[in-house]
């Protein structure tokens, strides 16, 4: 028995640690200006941020094409594995749902898992990684599920936004959240629930106080630190992620320190300018 952890481009993973991991990626659709392009295909990170500015409205995302979600789910299964579908949170998008339609029209739907990652980014990119440990050393899938749905509850998800203009334009938060956060120029602090929805968490007055609370808050609820790759991410701002390893690392005895950047389907409701911190408690 042998399993294959497969993810769509949300989960931001580097290109170099999915090929390494052997983790397989589905690219997810993004709509600007009325043309439709492939994350990772057609539309780069570094092309997204340097034009966001220039949009005439917002990127609009949807969930992958579903002949190329079941065409990957096929290949994987072709080649003698079972398929751990592990999407974008249902709480952000419809990709779980649409998952698992597909899984039951592939020739063996017994042999394709989806999971829900109720994240999204790198946290949910660091979730996949860990499956992929896993399903290494699984005698069966019942054990690796436990063991990855066990990872998902304990993964923490929490970010700041340089401005809350495209959350609510998107929908992600309420206009008057958004309002009040603009008339107060204060930098929000935000975390995914464990349900995979969005929820401010606190607000600050400055940047450079965002990110010492960020640290504050993981350095309140992180278990084991000297045991954990931390995740960063970030949207077209890496010298405050740099900034932000750099204070975990003052304060903090952790494994490792990764940093990934933010890609277009996420920043399509983020913006240029988010930091986000991922961690287990």
């Amino acid at each position: 028995m042998s399993f294959k952890v497969l993810v769509d481009s949300s989960s931001d993973i580097p290109k170099n640690k999915a090929a390494s991991a052997g983790i397989i990626t589905v690219p997810m659709p993004v709509t600007i200006d009325g043309k439709t392009y492939l994350e990772g295909i057609d539309l780069q990170t570094e092309d997204f941020y340097a034009q966001f500015a220039s949009f005439k409205e917002l990127p609009k995302t949807s969930q992958p094409n579903l002949n190329m979600l079941l065409e990957h789910y096929e290949q994987v299964l072709a080649e003698g594995h079972e398929v751990v579908a592990i999407h974008l949170s249902s709480g952000l998008s419809s990709t779980v749902a649409t998952a698992k339609m597909i899984s039951e029209t592939t020739s063996a739907p017994d042999r394709v898992h989806v999971i829900d990652s109720l994240g999204a980014s790198f946290g949910y990119g660091l979730l996949a990684l860990l499956a992929q440990d896993i399903v290494q050393s699984a005698a069966s899938w019942e054990e690796a599920e436990a063991k990855i749905l066990q990872c998902r509850k304990s993964m923490r998800y929490i970010f700041t936004l340089d401005t809350l203009e495209y959350l609510v334009m998107g929908g992600r938060v309420s206009k008057s959240a958004g309002f009040i956060g603009g008339l107060l120029d204060v930098k929000p602090v935000l975390h995914i629930t464990s349900e995979g929805h969005i929820e401010p968490f606190a607000k600050v007055r400055t940047r450079r106080a965002a990110i010492r609370k960020l640290v504050d808050i993981m350095e309140q609820e992180i278990q084991h630190p000297e045991e954990q790759v931390i995740g960063i991410s970030h949207s077209a701002c890496l010298n405050e992620a740099n900034l932000l390893a750099q204070e975990i690392r003052e304060r903090l005895k952790v494994k490792d320190i990764w940093i990934s950047e933010i890609g277009c389907v996420i920043g399509s409701h983020t913006g240029p300018g988010t930091l986000a911190l991922f961690y287990r408690v």
